[in-house]
């Protein structure tokens, strides 16, 4: 099924990563009138589905949430040695797509107000990590070892690993201020790649599914965009044979994305050619800009058999009539 909706995309180039994300329309509607979108961590939050219920991010005695968010933006400021970074954009970004693909279909049931981004990544701009095992820190846990991380900790022979873990962590001969160094030097381990692709006993359960790979971005552009997907009637509406989908953005007065079931196929951002095409789109695309709403077209682009004959009868363009006349397909 999602090689039927995202099989048609072109190549991957090198060095970038196909990632997906579900993200609001405001935002889009922000992106495509500033051409880069570099949230700050208030409208991270803001859209957050657990930092705007997490009752503890009022008590600094409390770890939580907003904790733990914190400490993954310091994480990703280091990597990419952006010192001042404190939010990005996060996406789905496992070394496969058709993976992203299928997180981030799966991931919102409520799709109203929301679109579904296929973005072109370069791999310098984002950190990866596990999804999974970040919800260790969510909780303030340590995270397993790596040793038992690859291996079937349910089998006998290898439970001896989770007793290691355990007594490592739980030592009583240590202090809580060791055991709070051992407890973060274990988080480092959601960024260790290693077992991605085959991706078996992934999860604090020990479940053997695939690796969900999250990744963080500062920040995305207009030329990041491979293809967007809006809701209709609760579900995905992906382009079939034939439809077109045109959207409008006021970066330089105007700029324009055509979308076939293949992705963005134009991409016009300004000059006059714009303006003289579709400039009667501008008043619209302002006022629903403005609200946060995304202004688009959607076509059935039909073709013309190319065995036809155009010609126009008379001189008066008052009675002048056109008349095609059309041959064998």
């Amino acid at each position: 099924m999602v090689e039927f909706m995202f099989g048609n995309y072109p190549p991957i180039e090198d060095g970038f990563i196909r990632c997906a994300t579900v993200q609001s329309e405001a935002m889009l509607a922000k992106l495509l009138a500033e051409g880069i979108h570099q949230p700050s961590r208030l409208e991270t939050n803001a859209h957050s589905k657990e930092t705007s219920r997490c009752s503890s991010c009022d008590d600094s005695s409390q770890w939580c949430w907003n904790d733990a968010y914190t400490w993954m933006y310091d994480q990703c400021a280091l990597r990419l040695n952006l010192p001042d970074m404190d939010s990005g954009v996060w996406l789905f970004a496992h070394d496969d797509p058709e993976r992203n693909f299928q997180e981030a279909y799966n991931h919102w049931l409520d799709k109203e107000g929301m679109v579904f981004l296929i973005l072109d990544i370069p791999i310098e701009r984002i950190v990866q990590s596990d999804m999974l095992l970040f919800r260790e820190i969510f909780c303030n846990d340590p995270v397993r070892s790596l040793e038992s991380l690859k291996v079937d900790c349910e089998l006998p022979e290898n439970k001896f690993l989770i007793d290691e873990w355990f007594d490592w962590h739980n030592d009583p001969s240590i202090t809580d201020v060791e055991r709070e160094k051992r407890k973060r030097d274990s988080w480092q381990n959601i960024f260790d790649s290693e077992r991605w692709g085959g991706g078996t006993y992934c999860d604090s359960c020990g479940n053997d599914s695939s690796s969900v790979v999250q990744a963080i971005t500062p920040f995305i552009t207009i030329d990041d965009i491979v293809d967007m997907i809006f809701p209709s009637e609760g579900m995905w509406d992906f382009l079939r044979s034939g439809e077109v989908l045109r959207v409008y953005g006021t970066l330089d007065d105007l700029s324009t994305l055509t979308f076939t079931k293949s992705g963005i196929s134009k991409r016009r951002t300004s000059g006059n050619e714009t303006l003289s095409m579709f400039g009667h789109q501008i008043p619209s695309t302002q006022e629903k800009s403005i609200e946060g709403i995304v202004h688009r077209r959607k076509y059935i682009h039909r073709t013309i058999s190319r065995n036809s004959l155009k010609m126009r009868k008379g001189d008066n363009f008052r009675d002048a009539k056109l008349i095609i006349r059309r041959g064998e397909r």
